[in-house]
């Protein structure tokens, strides 16, 4: 008795359901990528205001007083380089805003390209008030 013979390949059911589960997987894994993205430009940001604490400090230990001052090399604005001896590197082409609160603490506020931003106040590199 010969037994009739499936054809090889997949059914529709079968397709569906693989399909249902890259769906879902694609609905997980993009979210995640996009934080893991932001989360490094964030840190990008920061080590580029790290940059500009050690030139404030210096400026005062030497004075008394931070500096406040703006940099945008597109707008040719350079009023923080002439106020705290910063310079940021050639291929900078972020936008800074630097605001002393007195001899206290200082507000330091970068923007990228991009157009992503981030806000600290120093000493103590704390997130900006809302």
């Amino acid at each position: 008795m010969a037994t009739a013979r499936r054809p090889a390949g997949l059914s529709l059911l079968e397709l569906l359901i693989a399909v249902a589960l890259l769906v879902a997987i694609v609905g997980i894994a993009v979210p995640a990528y996009r934080g893991y993205v932001d989360a490094a430009r964030d840190g990008a940001l920061l080590q580029r205001l790290q940059a500009l604490r050690v030139f404030q400090e210096d400026l005062r230990l030497r004075t008394g007083n931070y500096g406040s001052g703006r940099h945008d090399a597109a707008a040719g604005i350079a009023t923080l380089s002439a106020a705290i001896g910063w310079v940021p590197s050639g291929d900078d082409d972020a936008v800074y805003t630097v605001l002393a609160n007195g001899g206290a603490s200082w507000t330091a506020t970068v923007r990228d390209a991009s157009g992503r931003q981030l806000c600290r106040v120093f000493p103590g590199s704390r997130p900006c008030p809302p």
